[in-house]
């Protein structure tokens, strides 16, 4: 009692000392592992404040550095949107081949996701982009997505597979109509010249925008009272701006115009071989109808026949007729002459093959989506079979028939592409992508 018992009776204690030094170094190589196979030792994980390196899986992205991933509690779900699991959000990424929409590598999409982030920037970060029973979207979480998404773009070359662990992709109930649009190129003149008779028109300086009888509305004002803006039939053939000094551009034809304000931009082929664009500038605020419809309800075309070119051809046969069924399209729009390229609702330049005009209500401007989709392929000036594309798209426009379920693909600048956007009408499978992040911290 009162004595200390000692392990190693009798020793020394160099002796111990000298022990226990071995034995750590013994535990030390065990715990590294590398004494007996003969390894290095794996180097230890960078850190950078609260980022982390390897998301998915300990050989993926080397060198992505994003907040740790997290999975979102419940998920909003609602008459239009449903979250597809992650097992089919990894299968649908993989079915992804943005080759399809002409672009080589997922960073060619840098520049368009920009855009549509700078716009998104300027929204009020805690308002509604989407409302809808059950399910809304702040300014914010579309900004914060946006933000993900590029921060991924460097590295979905090589693993595609990190969009479908960051994000949750939500299908739709209904999948959409899609049509096709583009750049048209027409031939004009900047002044009025034989041959260039059909006036392209800026915007009218009484066109004014604003509250009207608890409705946003073009109006003008006639002797102190509110009125409707003049309808096409009050331009095309009363001439009711005429020689008001509004003209831009004078055209060759009549019919060139009007499928350019359908479009909603244009590009001007000049006699001296020089372009110009001309980029939307307003519009009149009434109601758009199609000009092959117009022609199918007067039986003038049959169902079947009514694309532009069926239009054209109706109308090379009948001149006289030209102007007043046009008139009965009452919308009108107004261009601005532009060095710039071809802009969509949000400000910002289109780019082929990845913008689209959405109903602003359903997919909020600015948004990341993923699409498929079978278009038209074009040879030799012609619209002949299909391919798909299924790639990676930007709600970055809207347009006055883009109502709904309705989506339209911009798909160029020029002749070459009329075939294939003046035949897109097919059904597309559509997902909007909401970083898991933005779900769970807005």
């Amino acid at each position: 009692m009162g004595t200390k018992r000692h392990f190693f009776p009798g020793a020394h204690p160099a002796r111990l000392v000298l022990l226990c030094l071995c034995l750590g170094l013994l535990c030390a190589c065990m715990k590294e592992d590398s004494v007996f196979r003969g390894e290095a030792a794996p180097p230890a994980a960078p850190e950078r404040g609260d980022r982390v390196v390897g998301l998915c899986r300990p050989d993926a992205a080397k060198g992505l550095t994003l907040r740790p991933l997290k999975e979102p509690g419940q998920l909003p779900v609602c008459d239009l949107f449903f979250p597809l699991s992650s097992s089919e959000g990894l299968e649908t990424t993989a079915r992804l081949d943005i080759k399809t929409q002409g672009l080589p590598s997922w960073t060619a999409l840098e520049g368009p996701v920009q855009r549509s982030l700078e716009y998104a920037l300027n929204m009020p970060k805690d308002e509604p982009a989407l409302a809808r029973p059950g399910m809304a979207l702040t300014w914010g979480q579309v900004v914060r997505s946006l933000e993900e998404f590029l921060d991924l773009l460097p590295h979905l070359d090589e693993h595609p597979e990190l969009l479908a662990r960051r994000f949750v992709w939500y299908g739709m109930r209904r999948r959409p109509l899609m049509t096709g649009y583009y750049t048209a190129e027409i031939e004009a003149s900047l002044t009025r010249r034989p041959g260039y008779e059909f006036p392209i028109y800026g915007v009218p300086p009484d066109l004014r925008y604003g509250m009207v009888r608890g409705r946003k509305r073009a109006y003008r004002v006639e002797n102190g009272r509110v009125r409707p803006y003049y309808e096409r039939r009050d331009m095309d053939v009363k001439g009711v701006l005429r020689g008001k000094g509004l003209e831009i551009a004078w055209a060759k034809d009549p019919v060139d115009v009007f499928y350019m304000q359908v479009e909603g931009c244009g590009r001007l082929r000049l006699p001296d071989g020089t372009t110009r664009n001309v980029l939307y500038g307003g519009k009149n605020g009434h109601g758009f109808r199609s000009l092959g419809r117009i022609l199918n309800a007067r039986g003038l075309l049959d169902r079947g026949r009514l694309s532009k070119a069926h239009v054209r051809e109706y109308f090379s046969k009948h001149p006289e007729k030209m102007f007043e069924l046009m008139a009965e399209n009452r919308s009108y729009v107004f261009f601005r002459l532009e060095d710039a390229p071809p802009e969509g609702a949000i400000g910002k330049p289109l780019t082929p093959m990845v913008s689209l005009a959405t109903d602003r209500e359903l997919l909020p401007l600015g948004s990341l989506l993923a699409f498929e989709a079978e278009i038209p392929r074009a040879e030799n000036g012609r619209a002949v079979g299909t391919r798909r594309v299924t790639g990676i798209g930007l709600a970055q426009d809207t347009g006055t028939a883009i109502r709904g379920t309705r989506l339209d693909y911009y798909v160029g600048e020029g002749r070459e592409v009329e075939p294939v956007a003046s035949n897109i009408m097919t059904e597309a499978t559509v997902y909007l992508l909401i970083s898991k992040e933005a779900l769970i911290n807005g």
